[in-house]
């Protein structure tokens, strides 16, 4: 973007089109799942929480929570499944300073399977609880 015209500067770019922008998005993220066994994994976490919302007959508040933790877990895995493949571009010969960047991004998906875990145990355990106890 130049800042003096406020124009964008990649070559054939007029204005922003939503429906572009959507379809890079979705074309990244369906040539990314089927390359990425946790994101699957995440995916299939993310319908789950959903079908026992459902099952449990939590609240809507209380389903939008836990999808909402499971997207975030989704958006979290792309974005680090995205700075390895960077780093790999960048430097394809095994190096401890691009090994460490990698660990660091690995780490921010592992903080949020952390917090996605904390929040499902604390939005389930009362209806579980309450269905054995019924």
């Amino acid at each position: 973007m130049d800042t003096k015209t406020g124009k964008s500067l990649r070559k054939g770019s007029s204005s922003w089109n939503a429906l572009k922008s959507a379809y890079h998005a979705y074309s990244g993220l369906l040539w990314i799942a089927p390359r990425t066994p946790s994101l699957r994994l995440a995916i299939a976490f993310v319908i789950a929480l959903a079908v026992v919302g459902i099952l449990l007959r939590l609240s809507g508040i209380e389903i939008a929570l836990l999808v909402l933790s499971g997207t975030l877990l989704l958006a979290i895995e792309t974005l680090n499944t995205a700075i390895e493949m960077l780093c790999d571009f960048v430097q394809p010969k095994l190096d401890p300073r691009i090994g460490k960047v990698k660990d660091v991004s690995a780490g921010a998906t592992a903080v949020t399977e952390i917090g996605a875990a904390v929040m499902v145990a604390v939005l389930l355990w009362p209806h579980i609880w309450g269905a054995l106890h019924r």
